[in-house]
C-alpha cells in the first residue's frame, strides 16, 4: 500500500485541527465563572422609598439586573412568586419559619401550608427553614431526633416538586451555626434536603476562624449562601449596621468569600443580605450589582 506525500500532508492537517478542537474545548470547560444565580434577601421594606407591593419590588429588580428576590414565608408569597415570573425573574428561596415541639398541636397549620407552598414552588428552588421550639430550645440532642422527623416527612413530600430543604442558621434561633445546619442535613440523609450559609450570622455567631476551611467542609451539603459587605475584627461583638453592609463596603473580603465558595464547588444561589439596610433603595441594590459584576469580572481573570 503506496501512501503519498499528500495523504501524510493531509493525516497530518486532521490531526492538528482535532487537536485544536480538543484543546478548544478543554478552555472552554476550564473556564471559571461566577455564574450563580444572585437574589435579592429579605422583604426590602426598611428601604427608605422601597415599592410597597410585589409587582412594584419585581420591576425594580428586573431593572437593576437581579435575578430574583427571596420569599419571605406566607406573606405575600403568591402574589410575589406570580410578580416575578411576570418579570421573568425567580423566587430563588423562600424564608420560612417552622415551630416544633415534642407534639403537634393539632391546631397548628404551619405543615400544612408550607407543603402547599412547596407544590406552588419553581423545581430547584429552595425552601430555608429558620427553627424555633421552646420544650427543645436548650436540648438540642433530643431537638434533632424530633425536628428531624419533621424535617424528613417534608423533603419527602417536596421530592417529586423537585424543590429542596434546608435550616437557615440564624443568631439566637433554634439553629445557629452553620456546623448545625449541616448536622441536621446528615440526619435527615434525603438528597434533596441540605443546608444554608449566611456570612452576616456566621460572622456574629462563629467569628471569623477557619472560614476557609469551613467553607471547603460545608460545600458539598449547602443549598443556599447569603453575603453581604461587613467589617471584620471582633465580629461577634459587632452591631448589625457593621455586619450587614451594601456589597463592596466594609473591611471584610467578600470577594475572598465567594471566591472560596466557587473555588469549593459551590453552585448553587448567592442572595445580598438587605436586612436593616437604610437609603435609597435604587442607589443601594445598583451599587451593589456594580460590585458583584466586578466580581464576575475578577473571577475570570484570576
Amino acid at each position: 500500500m503506496n501512501i503519498s506525500k499528500t495523504d501524510i500532508m493531509r493525516a497530518r492537517y486532521s490531526a492538528a485541527v482535532i487537536l485544536l478542537l480538543v484543546m478548544s474545548i478543554c478552555t472552554m470547560c476550564d473556564k471559571k465563572e461566577l455564574n450563580n444565580i444572585f437574589y435579592v434577601q429579605n422583604t426590602l421594606d426598611g428601604f427608605d422609598n422601597a415599592p410597597l407591593t410585589p409587582v412594584g419590588k419585581a420591576k425594580l429588580l428586573k431593572k437593576i439586573g437581579y435575578d430574583g428576590l427571596e420569599g419571605f414565608g406566607y406573606k405575600d408569597f403568591y402574589e410575589l412568586r406570580n410578580a416575578l415570573k411576570n418579570e421573568g425573574l425567580a423566587m430563588p428561596v423562600n424564608y420560612v419559619a417552622l415551630n416544633f415541639e415534642a407534639e403537634r398541636d393539632p391546631e397548628d397549620s404551619s405543615a400544612t401550608e408550607i407543603k402547599e407552598m412547596i407544590r406552588s414552588s419553581d423545581k430547584r428552588s429552595v425552601l430555608y427553614f429558620h427553627l424555633h421550639s421552646n420544650m427543645y430550645k436548650n436540648d438540642k440532642v433530643a431537638g434533632d431526633k424530633a425536628v428531624t422527623e419533621l424535617l424528613r416527612e417534608l423533603s419527602d413530600f417536596a421530592q417529586p416538586y423537585g424543590v429542596k430543604l434546608c435550616v437557615y442558621p440564624h443568631i439566637s434561633f433554634y439553629c445557629e451555626t452553620v456546623e448545625h445546619s449541616v448536622n441536621l442535613a446528615k440526619m435527615v440523609d434525603r438528597k434533596n434536603y441540605g443546608a444554608a450559609m449566611n456570612l452576616c450570622h456566621l460572622l456574629k455567631v462563629e467569628g471569623t476562624e477557619r472560614i476557609d476551611a469551613k467553607i471547603k467542609e460545608y460545600v458539598p451539603y449547602l443549598f443556599a449562601v447569603n453575603i453581604c459587605g461587613a467589617d471584620s475584627g471582633d465580629t461577634k461583638n459587632l452591631g448589625w449596621d457593621r455586619l450587614i453592609q451594601p456589597l463592596g463596603q466594609g473591611s471584610f473580603d467578600t470577594y475572598h468569600f465567594v471566591k472560596s465558595l466557587r473555588d469549593n464547588g459551590y453552585t448553587g444561589p448567592i442572595g445580598l443580605q438587605c436586612y436593616n439596610l437604610k437609603g435609597d433603595i435604587f442607589e443601594t441594590l445598583t451599587s451593589s450589582m456594580d460590585t458583584w459584576k466586578e466580581y464576575e469580572e475578577r473571577y475570570k481573570k484570576e
